[in-house]
Protein backbone atom coordinates (compact mmCIF):
# COMPACT_ATOMS: atom_id res chain seq x y z
CA UNK A 1 0.00 0.00 0.00
CA UNK A 2 1.14 3.78 -0.65
CA UNK A 3 1.13 5.83 2.47
CA UNK A 4 1.28 9.26 2.35
CA UNK A 5 4.06 11.23 3.96
CA UNK A 6 3.47 14.39 5.47
CA UNK A 7 6.08 17.28 5.10
CA UNK A 8 7.47 19.08 8.08
CA UNK A 9 7.57 22.57 8.78
CA UNK A 10 10.91 23.51 9.22
CA UNK A 11 11.22 26.70 11.27
CA UNK A 12 13.72 29.26 11.14
CA UNK A 13 13.95 28.72 7.31
CA UNK A 14 11.42 31.32 6.44
CA UNK A 15 13.21 34.43 7.29
CA UNK A 16 13.79 35.81 4.00
CA UNK A 17 12.38 38.34 1.56
CA UNK A 18 9.13 38.55 -0.08
CA UNK A 19 8.32 39.93 -3.59
CA UNK A 20 5.78 41.40 -5.12
CA UNK A 21 2.52 39.27 -6.59
CA UNK A 22 0.62 40.27 -9.27
CA UNK A 23 -3.20 40.36 -8.97
CA UNK A 24 -5.95 38.20 -9.73
CA UNK A 25 -6.55 34.46 -9.43
CA UNK A 26 -6.52 33.39 -13.03
CA UNK A 27 -3.50 31.34 -14.15
CA UNK A 28 -0.55 33.48 -15.37
CA UNK A 29 1.94 32.00 -18.65
CA UNK A 30 4.87 29.62 -17.79
CA UNK A 31 6.83 31.95 -15.47
CA UNK A 32 10.24 32.55 -17.74
CA UNK A 33 11.96 33.85 -14.42
CA UNK A 34 9.64 32.96 -11.31
CA UNK A 35 9.75 34.48 -7.98
CA UNK A 36 9.24 31.63 -6.06
CA UNK A 37 6.89 33.47 -3.04
CA UNK A 38 5.65 35.50 -5.62
CA UNK A 39 4.20 32.13 -7.52
CA UNK A 40 3.16 29.56 -4.41
CA UNK A 41 0.91 33.15 -3.57
CA UNK A 42 -0.56 32.71 -6.80
CA UNK A 43 -0.87 29.25 -7.19
CA UNK A 44 -3.07 29.33 -3.59
CA UNK A 45 -4.98 32.21 -5.06
CA UNK A 46 -6.03 30.24 -8.10
CA UNK A 47 -6.83 27.26 -6.11
CA UNK A 48 -9.11 29.02 -4.18
CA UNK A 49 -10.82 30.93 -6.68
CA UNK A 50 -10.92 28.03 -8.58
CA UNK A 51 -12.62 25.38 -5.53
CA UNK A 52 -14.64 28.93 -4.65
CA UNK A 53 -16.27 28.78 -8.20
CA UNK A 54 -17.50 25.30 -7.91
CA UNK A 55 -18.71 24.89 -3.82
CA UNK A 56 -18.52 28.67 -2.61
CA UNK A 57 -18.03 27.13 1.27
CA UNK A 58 -15.20 25.07 0.44
CA UNK A 59 -11.95 25.69 2.93
CA UNK A 60 -8.45 26.02 2.73
CA UNK A 61 -5.64 25.50 4.65
CA UNK A 62 -2.36 26.31 4.01
CA UNK A 63 0.93 24.62 6.01
CA UNK A 64 3.86 26.03 6.16
CA UNK A 65 2.46 29.64 5.11
CA UNK A 66 3.72 31.95 7.35
CA UNK A 67 7.13 33.11 5.49
CA UNK A 68 4.44 34.66 3.13
CA UNK A 69 2.85 36.63 5.62
CA UNK A 70 5.83 38.79 6.23
CA UNK A 71 5.70 42.29 4.33
CA UNK A 72 8.73 43.35 3.47
CA UNK A 73 10.53 46.05 0.80
CA UNK A 74 9.18 43.51 -2.44
CA UNK A 75 6.34 41.55 -0.26
CA UNK A 76 3.68 43.77 -0.59
CA UNK A 77 0.82 44.36 2.36
CA UNK A 78 -1.36 44.30 -0.47
CA UNK A 79 0.29 40.77 -1.72
CA UNK A 80 0.40 39.09 2.45
CA UNK A 81 -3.66 40.48 2.17
CA UNK A 82 -3.91 38.55 -1.29
CA UNK A 83 -3.04 35.49 0.20
CA UNK A 84 -5.09 36.03 3.69
CA UNK A 85 -8.18 36.19 1.34
CA UNK A 86 -7.17 32.97 -0.76
CA UNK A 87 -6.92 30.88 2.98
CA UNK A 88 -9.75 30.25 5.12
CA UNK A 89 -7.10 28.72 7.74
CA UNK A 90 -2.98 28.75 8.46
CA UNK A 91 -1.48 25.63 10.26
CA UNK A 92 2.40 25.85 11.47
CA UNK A 93 3.86 22.71 12.51
CA UNK A 94 6.48 23.53 15.53
CA UNK A 95 4.99 26.35 16.78
CA UNK A 96 5.16 26.24 20.23
CA UNK A 97 7.96 22.94 20.74
CA UNK A 98 10.52 21.74 18.78
CA UNK A 99 11.15 17.45 18.16
CA UNK A 100 14.28 16.76 18.68
CA UNK A 101 15.03 13.13 18.36
CA UNK A 102 11.82 11.95 20.73
CA UNK A 103 12.26 14.80 23.35
CA UNK A 104 10.27 17.83 23.32
CA UNK A 105 12.39 21.39 23.60
CA UNK A 106 10.78 24.72 23.76
CA UNK A 107 10.88 26.36 20.50
CA UNK A 108 13.49 29.42 20.20
CA UNK A 109 11.82 32.64 21.60
CA UNK A 110 12.59 34.94 18.42
CA UNK A 111 10.83 32.39 16.17
CA UNK A 112 7.99 32.48 18.34
CA UNK A 113 7.73 36.00 18.33
CA UNK A 114 8.32 35.95 14.89
CA UNK A 115 5.14 33.27 14.14
CA UNK A 116 3.03 35.23 16.21
CA UNK A 117 3.50 38.38 14.76
CA UNK A 118 2.88 36.35 11.16
CA UNK A 119 -0.42 34.93 12.74
CA UNK A 120 -1.83 38.01 13.82
CA UNK A 121 -2.30 38.84 10.29
CA UNK A 122 -5.02 36.03 9.23
CA UNK A 123 -6.47 35.89 13.14
CA UNK A 124 -7.33 39.66 12.70
CA UNK A 125 -9.26 38.86 9.58
CA UNK A 126 -10.83 36.45 11.16
CA UNK A 127 -9.14 32.98 9.45
CA UNK A 128 -8.55 30.33 11.61
CA UNK A 129 -4.75 29.71 12.95
CA UNK A 130 -4.00 26.21 13.65
CA UNK A 131 -1.06 24.83 15.49
CA UNK A 132 0.60 21.56 15.41
CA UNK A 133 3.30 20.30 17.72
CA UNK A 134 4.83 16.53 18.20
CA UNK A 135 4.82 16.08 21.51
CA UNK A 136 4.27 12.66 23.89
CA UNK A 137 4.50 13.22 27.33
CA UNK A 138 0.74 14.70 29.03
CA UNK A 139 2.27 17.35 31.26
CA UNK A 140 3.80 19.09 28.08
CA UNK A 141 0.53 18.70 25.85
CA UNK A 142 -1.05 20.31 28.28
CA UNK A 143 1.23 23.12 28.29
CA UNK A 144 0.88 22.87 24.41
CA UNK A 145 -2.83 23.85 24.32
CA UNK A 146 -2.85 26.37 27.03
CA UNK A 147 -0.54 28.48 24.89
CA UNK A 148 -2.45 28.46 22.35
CA UNK A 149 -6.10 28.72 23.80
CA UNK A 150 -4.33 31.69 25.59
CA UNK A 151 -3.36 33.40 21.61
CA UNK A 152 -6.69 32.51 20.05
CA UNK A 153 -5.42 29.21 18.09
CA UNK A 154 -6.97 25.91 17.68
CA UNK A 155 -3.50 23.60 18.99
CA UNK A 156 -3.57 19.97 18.46
CA UNK A 157 -0.43 17.54 19.29
CA UNK A 158 0.54 14.48 17.68
CA UNK A 159 3.15 11.71 19.43
CA UNK A 160 5.07 11.70 15.95
CA UNK A 161 5.04 12.86 12.69
CA UNK A 162 3.72 10.10 11.29
CA UNK A 163 -0.11 11.22 12.06
CA UNK A 164 -0.90 7.34 11.38
CA UNK A 165 -3.41 6.99 14.39
CA UNK A 166 -6.25 8.69 16.84
CA UNK A 167 -5.02 10.18 19.48
CA UNK A 168 -6.14 8.35 22.82
CA UNK A 169 -8.78 11.15 23.96
CA UNK A 170 -10.20 11.14 19.94
CA UNK A 171 -11.25 7.00 20.63
CA UNK A 172 -12.42 7.67 24.46
CA UNK A 173 -13.93 11.26 24.02
CA UNK A 174 -13.27 13.99 26.30
CA UNK A 175 -10.94 16.06 24.05
CA UNK A 176 -10.41 19.33 24.49
CA UNK A 177 -14.06 21.78 23.10
CA UNK A 178 -15.64 18.79 22.14
CA UNK A 179 -19.19 19.91 21.06
CA UNK A 180 -22.62 18.71 19.36
CA UNK A 181 -22.51 21.77 17.29
CA UNK A 182 -22.82 22.47 13.23
CA UNK A 183 -19.31 23.30 12.04
CA UNK A 184 -19.20 24.90 8.27
CA UNK A 185 -15.86 26.83 8.56
CA UNK A 186 -12.81 25.79 9.78
CA UNK A 187 -12.91 29.19 12.24
CA UNK A 188 -15.61 27.94 14.00
CA UNK A 189 -13.64 24.36 15.09
CA UNK A 190 -12.82 24.16 18.21
CA UNK A 191 -10.63 20.85 17.36
CA UNK A 192 -8.84 19.22 14.67
CA UNK A 193 -7.99 15.73 13.68
CA UNK A 194 -4.87 15.33 11.48
CA UNK A 195 -4.41 11.40 10.28
CA UNK A 196 -2.94 11.05 6.96
CA UNK A 197 -1.68 7.60 7.16
CA UNK A 198 -4.55 4.70 7.37
CA UNK A 199 -1.81 1.94 7.17
CA UNK A 200 -2.34 1.36 11.08
CA UNK A 201 -5.91 -0.26 10.36
CA UNK A 202 -7.08 -3.23 9.53
CA UNK A 203 -9.15 -2.55 6.33
CA UNK A 204 -10.71 0.31 5.04
CA UNK A 205 -13.80 -0.24 6.90
CA UNK A 206 -11.85 -0.28 10.27
CA UNK A 207 -10.32 3.04 8.70
CA UNK A 208 -13.44 4.81 8.19
CA UNK A 209 -15.48 3.44 11.14
CA UNK A 210 -12.91 4.56 13.53
CA UNK A 211 -12.34 7.82 12.01
CA UNK A 212 -16.49 8.54 12.10
CA UNK A 213 -16.61 7.40 16.14
CA UNK A 214 -14.10 10.50 16.89
CA UNK A 215 -15.72 13.58 18.30
CA UNK A 216 -13.68 16.11 16.34
CA UNK A 217 -14.92 19.05 14.37
CA UNK A 218 -12.84 19.06 11.41
CA UNK A 219 -10.54 16.05 10.45
CA UNK A 220 -8.00 15.93 7.58
CA UNK A 221 -7.46 12.67 5.84
CA UNK A 222 -5.53 11.39 3.00
CA UNK A 223 -7.95 11.22 -0.46
CA UNK A 224 -7.02 7.72 -1.16
CA UNK A 225 -7.49 4.47 0.82
CA UNK A 226 -5.45 2.38 -0.81
CA UNK A 227 -5.07 2.98 -4.82
CA UNK A 228 -8.99 4.64 -4.17
CA UNK A 229 -10.09 7.79 -3.33
CA UNK A 230 -12.84 7.80 -0.85
CA UNK A 231 -16.20 8.14 -2.35
CA UNK A 232 -18.94 10.89 -1.94
CA UNK A 233 -20.82 8.14 1.02
CA UNK A 234 -17.52 7.85 2.62
CA UNK A 235 -16.87 11.21 2.78
CA UNK A 236 -20.85 11.73 3.92
CA UNK A 237 -20.42 9.61 6.48
CA UNK A 238 -17.20 10.95 8.38
CA UNK A 239 -19.04 14.64 8.49
CA UNK A 240 -21.41 13.60 10.94
CA UNK A 241 -20.05 13.82 14.93
CA UNK A 242 -21.32 10.84 16.24
CA UNK A 243 -22.13 13.25 19.53
CA UNK A 244 -24.38 15.22 17.31
CA UNK A 245 -23.47 18.06 14.96
CA UNK A 246 -21.76 18.52 11.67
CA UNK A 247 -18.12 18.62 10.98
CA UNK A 248 -15.60 19.07 8.35
CA UNK A 249 -13.59 16.78 6.41
CA UNK A 250 -10.65 18.18 4.39
CA UNK A 251 -8.53 16.64 2.28
CA UNK A 252 -4.55 16.59 1.85
CA UNK A 253 -3.45 17.97 -0.99
CA UNK A 254 0.16 18.53 -1.54
CA UNK A 255 1.18 21.60 -3.87
CA UNK A 256 4.90 21.99 -3.29
CA UNK A 257 6.00 18.26 -3.94
CA UNK A 258 4.90 15.37 -6.08
CA UNK A 259 5.19 11.91 -5.03
CA UNK A 260 6.05 8.67 -6.50
CA UNK A 261 3.09 6.75 -5.03
CA UNK A 262 0.36 9.00 -6.43
CA UNK A 263 -2.19 8.05 -9.44
CA UNK A 264 -0.64 10.93 -11.50
CA UNK A 265 2.95 9.52 -10.92
CA UNK A 266 4.45 7.69 -14.63
CA UNK A 267 5.82 4.54 -14.62
CA UNK A 268 8.27 6.44 -16.85
CA UNK A 269 9.80 8.54 -14.02
CA UNK A 270 11.01 6.44 -11.94
CA UNK A 271 13.92 6.70 -14.29
CA UNK A 272 15.13 10.54 -13.85
CA UNK A 273 16.34 10.78 -16.86
CA UNK A 274 12.69 10.75 -18.25
CA UNK A 275 11.25 12.82 -15.57
CA UNK A 276 9.53 16.39 -16.66
CA UNK A 277 11.49 19.37 -16.15
CA UNK A 278 8.27 20.77 -13.44
CA UNK A 279 9.96 17.73 -11.43
CA UNK A 280 12.97 19.71 -9.60
CA UNK A 281 14.84 18.16 -6.80
CA UNK A 282 14.24 14.77 -4.23
CA UNK A 283 13.41 15.28 -1.24
CA UNK A 284 15.89 12.75 0.97
CA UNK A 285 13.58 12.95 3.85
CA UNK A 286 10.77 11.70 2.69
CA UNK A 287 12.01 8.77 0.01
CA UNK A 288 9.51 8.93 -3.33
CA UNK A 289 9.05 12.70 -3.01
CA UNK A 290 10.40 15.76 -5.04
CA UNK A 291 10.19 19.06 -4.81
CA UNK A 292 7.92 20.50 -7.94
CA UNK A 293 8.43 23.95 -10.17
CA UNK A 294 4.74 24.62 -8.72
CA UNK A 295 4.41 27.47 -11.43
CA UNK A 296 4.89 25.00 -14.39
CA UNK A 297 1.60 24.92 -16.84
CA UNK A 298 1.93 20.57 -16.34
CA UNK A 299 2.31 20.56 -12.48
CA UNK A 300 -1.12 22.94 -12.22
CA UNK A 301 -3.04 20.58 -14.64
CA UNK A 302 -2.25 17.85 -12.40
CA UNK A 303 -3.58 20.04 -9.45
CA UNK A 304 -6.82 21.32 -11.07
CA UNK A 305 -8.94 22.19 -14.34
CA UNK A 306 -10.06 18.85 -15.54
CA UNK A 307 -12.30 15.95 -14.18
CA UNK A 308 -9.20 13.77 -13.19
CA UNK A 309 -7.53 16.62 -11.42
CA UNK A 310 -6.68 16.58 -7.73
CA UNK A 311 -8.65 18.83 -6.79
CA UNK A 312 -11.43 18.29 -8.90
CA UNK A 313 -11.42 14.77 -7.30
CA UNK A 314 -12.33 16.17 -3.89
CA UNK A 315 -14.77 18.27 -4.69
CA UNK A 316 -16.55 15.45 -6.96
CA UNK A 317 -16.38 13.40 -3.67
CA UNK A 318 -18.10 15.60 -1.42
CA UNK A 319 -15.19 16.94 1.16
CA UNK A 320 -15.71 20.15 2.63
CA UNK A 321 -12.40 21.85 1.85
CA UNK A 322 -8.35 20.82 1.28
CA UNK A 323 -5.29 20.74 3.36
CA UNK A 324 -2.89 22.80 1.11
CA UNK A 325 0.57 20.93 2.54
CA UNK A 326 4.18 22.31 1.74
CA UNK A 327 3.41 25.63 0.40
CA UNK A 328 6.90 26.86 2.10
CA UNK A 329 8.43 24.91 -1.06
CA UNK A 330 9.44 28.24 -2.56
CA UNK A 331 12.27 28.38 0.19
CA UNK A 332 13.64 25.74 -2.17
CA UNK A 333 13.92 28.10 -5.50
CA UNK A 334 15.48 30.72 -3.72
Amino acid sequence: MNFHRFFRFLVGTFFGTGLFLSSGCTPSAEAVHPVPEQEMTRLAADLSGYAKSKSPTFQLVGNGAAGLLEVTDSQTEESVQQLVGALDGFLTESFFYLDDDGKSEPQDPGVLEYLEAMMEKPQTAGKAVWTLDYLADDETVAMDRALGRARGYVSMTAASTGLASIPDEGVMGGIPGENAADITEVRGARNFLILLNPGNFASREDYLSSLAATPYDAIVIDLYYGDAPLTSDDVARLQQKPQGGRRLVLAYMSVGEAADYRPYWQASWNDSANRPKWIASANDNWPGSYRVRYWSGDWRRILYGSEDAYLDTILAAGFDGAFLDVMDAWQTFK
